[in-house]
């Protein structure tokens, strides 16, 4: 075997390259190859380079399968080497860009696989363009057995054997081991555009004096051949292009005239010529023309499923086309082994609607299907420490057989056939009595004076259990000492570096991080404490540990909404501060009184913060999280064979908004939202002008059989 560096120089050197063409199989358009009818015609050169660089952006990988539901990446194998840097010259997406150009052009694409022990992978791959080669020595119909390139201008051609190199073809109908190229359907359009591009350029050359003609009387002497032929070229010579008379007016004798004439573009049909050619070259590649060229037609709903179809209906075939050759022939070829095979990442295309991507993946599993480290991965950034990102999360609201999406904040859907349809209950507890009730609903009888024994009505049939959830004052105050504590913190912070005009005066990310870490602790305490007291009157089990995942999410998102909120105020007490600082100050005389100090907006914002809102903010996010806690609860409650019709009723706090008055009394299933879309106070479905703030209560009402 020779050097292979004197054998591609040999090949690929700077002699001439004698072309040898066939007609059938590299259709020639008015003189002009496919390579020359692609460097000038712009709708063949747009839709190609197109197809070629869509294909080249898809990383192509290498994996190794296990089983049928188990396949690894491969980074170190003889292929993945090979196809990561085919050559010493081009890289992955050069080499695939080349490869489709070529094919599209051509109908045919061939690659040279050759041994290279100064690559990593111990072989390098080149394309060779359809004109230096010719077919030889086929044995069959169907394929090749040999190809001869051309390695100079003495016409001698270098022979390589089927079992180095590896073909890409177009079918060929009736020729099974030909190809043929798309242009050869595009004979007609192309040929139309070439003529009337040369018609324009001539146009323009004539210095587009194709708009005017001379007339002369037929009354006056008639001139001969000579003298006519004198007078024409006299007249362009003069004032054609580049004479010495161009651009001015000319003077004629005789009675002579110009009559203007109107050369007009769009009697020509310049542009619904044009637009046919883009359409035909479209179709001949399968492509939506849309895709490349603008059209009046187009919206964003329409380009957003073009683009999508792009890889599954117009691409889909050639991708497919490309990894079955590589893994049938090429891998083989190099030795690799039978579970390894090579597919492009449509990934890549597919990042641009992941929303899409994953809430249908979600749907398929029926829950969450990525570890925190796979995400991260997916993100190029490293995995978590100790092994915490290995494991896949399971939210609060995601179990088998519940919920499909930890996205959705509501309970469970699906009602167990052994829950009833819900009935409303119109009956009233004493208040007392309600939150003192601490029987067990299992059983048929009281078991104490706290189980009122006048529920049972004459007709036999049990009264509701009435079961609140609504936090107490020393809840609703722990929660507001941790804000106070938080707001004070963020003004020592944020108020020096807003005076000092830093850019950098808000920090998103440490804020929320921060106030979530001083929510969830208390979330936690007050979330089980209810809880724990509805199972206890349910007779069922409070499973805390469950619920960790929803809560910390829980305390992220008010934490954001509160530092949001601070922050556009912030922003607001800034602008009014600078233009109060603009201001011509006024001299006050003395009175002998002491003038009264100004407010800063700034100040102003946390101390409304540290004196109003805290206490408001905290009321509200304690009552939200006790109602949650009482639906949790009546959740594991069913989960566990809890068999009696629950429902829930809206309960409005002081003070309360007049939506949220009117819903007083609004009882609905228990897996039900109210009338306003929430399935608790406080419930992040609803906006955060009618969520913030918010004191109103659940209160469960629990039915006998």
């Amino acid at each position: 075997m020779p050097n292979i560096t004197q054998r591609l120089r040999d090949l690929f050197g700077t002699t001439t390259i004698h072309v040898n063409i066939t007609p059938d199989e590299n259709p020639i358009v008015d003189g002009l190859s496919a390579r020359q009818l692609y460097a000038t015609q712009a709708n063949l050169h747009a839709v190609v380079s197109f197809l070629a660089d869509s294909v080249a952006q898809l990383p192509l990988k290498v994996y190794k399968r296990q089983d049928e539901n188990d396949r690894q990446r491969d980074r170190d194998s003889i292929a993945a080497k090979l196809l990561w840097r085919p050559n010493a010259d081009q890289t992955s997406y050069e080499f695939i860009q080349a490869t489709v150009t070529e094919l599209m052009l051509m109908g045919v694409a061939t690659i040279w696989l050759l041994p290279d022990a100064d690559s990593e992978s111990g072989y390098q791959i080149r394309l060779i363009p359809r004109e230096w080669m010719k077919d030889t020595e086929r044995s069959t119909s169907y394929a090749p057995d040999a190809i001869e390139v051309m390695t100079g201008t003495g016409g001698q051609y270098m022979r390589i054997p089927r079992t180095e190199f590896v073909q890409f073809r177009m079918y060929s109908p009736g020729n099974p081991g030909g190809y043929q190229s798309p242009i050869a359907a595009l004979r007609q359009t192309l040929s139309e555009q070439v003529q009337a591009d040369k018609f324009r350029t001539e146009v323009w050359k004539s210095s587009g004096r194709f708009n005017a003609y001379v007339t002369r009387p037929a009354n006056v002497q008639p001139w001969d051949d000579e003298t006519r032929k004198r007078f024409a070229t006299a007249f362009r010579e003069s004032w054609g292009r580049g004479g010495s008379n161009a651009g001015k007016m000319p003077i004629l004798e005789d009675g002579m005239e110009i009559k203007p004439y109107q050369f007009n573009s769009k009697e020509a049909q310049y542009a619904e010529t044009k637009q046919l050619s883009r359409e035909d070259v479209a179709a001949a590649y399968h492509i939506n023309p849309s895709l490349i060229w603008h059209t009046t037609t187009q919206t964003y709903a329409s380009a957003k499923d073009n683009a999508r179809a792009l890889y599954a209906d117009c691409l889909g075939p050639t991708i497919q086309m490309l990894q079955q050759r590589i893994n049938s022939f090429l891998l083989p070829m190099i030795g690799a082994d039978a579970s390894t095979y090579v597919e492009f990442d449509l990934r890549e295309k597919l990042k641009g609607s992941f929303e899409e991507r994953a809430a249908i993946l979600q749907s398929a599993v029926g829950g969450p299907w990525m570890t925190r480290d796979e995400a991260r991965a997916d993100n190029n950034m490293p995995p978590l420490p100790n092994g915490q990102g290995q494991s896949i999360i399971t939210p609060l609201n995601v179990t088998e057989g519940g919920q499909a999406s930890p996205t959705d904040t509501h309970m469970d859907p699906q009602v167990p056939s052994t829950i009833t349809s819900l009935v409303p209950i119109t009956s009233e507890d004493d208040d007392d009595e309600i939150e003192d009730n601490a029987c067990n609903p299992d059983r048929r009888k009281p078991k104490s004076k706290a189980c009122n024994p006048d529920r049972h009505k004459p007709d036999g049939k049990a009264e509701a259990l009435h079961i609140k959830g609504k936090s107490s004052k020393e809840e609703d105050q722990l929660m507001s000492d941790a804000l106070k504590k938080f707001f004070k913190r963020q003004r020592a912070s944020v108020i020096p570096k807003i005076g000092a005009k830093a850019t950098s005066w808000w920090d998103d990310k440490r804020w929320n991080e921060e106030l979530a870490d001083d929510l969830e602790p208390i979330i936690d305490q007050i979330s089980d404490t209810h809880g724990k007291d509805a199972a206890d009157q349910l007779g069922t089990e409070y499973e805390p540990k469950l619920t960790g995942a929803y809560l910390r999410k829980l305390s992220e998102g008010r934490a954001m909404v509160i530092n949001e909120s601070t922050k556009l105020k912030l922003q607001e007490a800034i602008k009014l501060r600078t233009q109060k600082d603009q201001q011509p100050k006024v001299k006050a005389e003395d009175d002998g009184e002491d003038d009264e100090e100004e407010t800063d907006p700034v100040e102003t914002v946390f101390d409304t913060r540290e004196n109003r809102d805290a206490d408001s903010f905290g009321r509200s996010v304690a009552t939200a999280v006790a109602s949650w806690g009482l639906l949790e609860a009546c959740k594991q409650a069913k989960d566990q064979g809890y068999q009696k019709t629950v429902e829930k009723m809206w309960v409005t706090g002081d003070n309360a908004r007049s939506s949220h008055a009117a819903m007083n009394g609004e009882t609905v299933p228990i897996d039900e939202t109210f009338s306003n879309g929430a399935y608790w106070p406080g419930d992040d479905n609803l906006d955060p002008d009618e969520s913030c703030g918010c004191n109103c209560s659940t209160e469960i009402i629990i039915t006998e059989e």
